[in-house]
């Protein structure tokens, strides 16, 4: 039963981050890209956030990569019911921790760049 509400939980995840990065890609048909560069310059704070959540994502990938493969290795030398279903869930859970993290870092952009959007017609 959670085998299917962590597929079903990666599926939503992966829409959302589907979803996010084609509204970065339209929005940035309208943003001024000269613009967008000096407010990315003066702006450290997304930057950083940016940068920490990118680092998870790749400590997750990495991580889920090593547990595959010790996974398929350990079969030649370890026959335990427990280890397998161990790092079944272990590969589940950074695979969840990398969709999150990867999803919080498009939308930190989503959010400066769709800002970025509203500046430009914005006339007063």
């Amino acid at each position: 039963m959670i085998e299917i509400f962590l597929e079903a939980f990666n599926a939503g995840l992966a829409f959302i981050l589907i979803f996010l990065i084609g509204q970065i890609l339209l929005i940035m048909r309208k943003v001024d890209r000269d613009l967008l560069k000096a407010r990315l310059f003066l702006n450290d704070d997304v930057m950083q956030r940016t940068w920490v959540y990118m680092s998870v994502s790749g400590a997750a990938f990495g991580l889920n990569s090593l547990i595959k493969l010790i996974a398929r290795y350990a079969d030649i030398w370890i026959d335990l019911d427990v280890y397998h279903l161990v790092g079944y869930y272990l590969v589940d859970i950074t695979q969840l921790i990398f969709l999150i993290s990867f999803i919080f870092a498009v939308y930190n952009w989503y959010v400066f760049v769709g800002s970025s959007a509203s500046q430009r017609y914005d006339t007063r």
